[in-house]
């Protein structure tokens, strides 16, 4: 804890002669200085400046009392910033003495005072017409009272009455025939939307699941018996999501949460599951999506991270490498030949559209020309059968397919006598071969005008195999 001094120069007083204070012994209690039944009082105390958001007055007149500089500007008092007691006629600020007026170091060029109170309101509003009638009947009839004769005064006073009763009648008159004519224009606007029913409606749950195409279309699951059951798997996990509120603020959406904090849903889990699918599907951007569902775009983008690290926790683990007896078990009949009935693993870069990054280096590293749009690349292999069994990681859309493929960790599931079948972009034929294992690419005519009838029948052959 850093040492709170007064702000005067003059002043020596700071919180560490307080501490020093309290360790010395009271003789007149018999017990250290502000322990048990010692009610001694310091030899001072000190006080922070008000905060500009409380007294912003009050703390700039402090600081110009202080009368410092910060080399040629005026020094600003900061958080640690205090005035000890015996600068205050009170030894402390109070209403009727809220500035520093003692020991100041210098004398001041006029005294020291506090605000003047702020001037009362009129009562009487001339803005308002009613109100401003009023007045000038009441000051018409005192200046007519006072040159009338007693007999006549009832009289004009009784005028005075029906004249303000005429006003007041003209005015509440005028204010119903307003409110009358906007019911009606209300009334109107209402009938007209029952007729053409253009009412807008929320988009829900319900929606994507009229039909198994429904669900298809927006979410990539299969049907909506599939929809359920991913639903179910991650269920058990929902009561101790934490929601992503920045990358500073969290990081893993599972980790255990205080006891007493709750999440306010504005969504279903339900609804929330169904933006993330909706956005990764169909590629939708955050205001779109909030439009639909009722909610901002800010909410719109914590679902979307939160349930993106969610179903990559719960569900990451059905990515795996099966063992090689798996796959040759499921090989489909394409495959079943001596030529690929050792294939584990077919390979292949896809590339994700992403925005325009602010950094000039990172957006050199995500340009792809063959795109021409900034991407991550990533490798994705599958097994003959058409089951995932590795997801690399993202890469910028300006790196190589071998690049990748050397640097993602892929080579590292590959075991001896292993084939891996990709296209032309993957020359990796002589790394492949270190590890005991074949590369299947089609065959070029790199250097030749026309292919020969045998790398025609090897690639139509990898063209059955993989497209069947």
């Amino acid at each position: 804890m850093s040492t709170r001094c007064c702000a005067f120069n003059s002043c020596t007083n700071n919180s560490t002669k307080i501490i020093m204070w309290k360790k010395q012994f009271c003789e007149v209690h018999n017990i250290t200085y502000g322990l048990g039944s010692c009610i001694c009082e310091p030899p001072f105390y000190i006080y922070p400046f008000p905060t500009e958001r409380k007294d912003n007055y009050s703390r700039q007149k402090w600081a110009s009392i202080v009368n410092r500089k910060n080399g040629s500007e005026n020094w600003k008092p900061k958080e640690d910033s205090r005035v000890c007691s015996e600068h205050f006629m009170e030894g402390r600020p109070t209403a009727a003495n809220p500035y520093q007026t003692l020991k100041l170091g210098y004398t001041p060029h006029k005294p020291i005072t506090s605000r003047p109170p702020p001037k009362e309101m009129s009562a009487i509003s001339l803005r308002n017409p009613t109100k401003r009638k009023r007045l000038e009947v009441e000051l018409i009839s005192e200046s007519t009272c006072s040159n009338i004769p007693q007999s006549d005064s009832r009289s004009v006073y009784n005028s005075s009455i029906e004249t303000d009763r005429e006003i007041q009648t003209g005015t509440e008159s005028d204010q119903i025939a307003v409110l009358e004519a906007k019911i009606k224009k209300l009334e109107l606007e209402l009938e007209s939307k029952d007729k053409t029913n253009i009412l807008p409606t929320r988009f829900q749950v319900g929606t994507v699941h009229k039909s198994d195409a429904k669900v298809k279309f927006y979410t990539g699951l299969p049907n909506v018996a599939s929809f359920n059951a991913v639903f179910k798997s991650i269920s058990p996990n929902l009561e101790k999501v934490r929601y992503w509120k920045g990358q500073k603020r969290l990081c893993n959406p599972l980790k255990q949460k205080n006891k007493f904090s709750r999440n306010i849903r504005t969504l279903s889990a339900k609804e929330e599951m169904l933006i993330c699918l909706l956005k990764l599907r169909l590629g939708l951007i955050n205001e779109d999506i909030a439009d639909r569902f009722g909610v901002s775009t800010t909410h719109v983008s914590s679902v979307f991270t939160t349930w993106l690290k969610l179903l990559s926790l719960v569900l990451g683990s059905l990515v795996f490498n099966p063992p090689q007896e798996v796959v040759k078990a499921n090989l489909p009949p394409s495959f079943k030949n001596n030529t690929y009935r050792d294939v584990r693993h077919v390979i292949d870069c896809t590339e994700i559209f992403i925005e325009t990054p602010n950094n000039l280096k990172v957006a050199a590293q995500t340009w792809c020309d063959y795109k021409h749009h900034h991407t991550a690349k990533i490798l994705v292999s599958i097994t003959p059968s058409g089951m995932i069994n590795y997801v690399s990681e993202a890469w910028g859309g300006r790196t190589s397919d071998k690049f990748v493929t050397l640097n993602s960790g892929f080579l590292n599931i590959v075991q001896p006598y292993d084939k891996v079948m990709a296209d032309k972009g993957f020359p990796i034929r002589e790394e492949l071969a270190l590890l005991h294992a074949e590369l299947l690419i089609p065959p070029g005519r790199r250097g030749v005008s026309q292919m020969s009838v045998s790398d025609v029948e090897k690639q139509n052959q990898l063209q059955i195999a993989a497209y069947t």
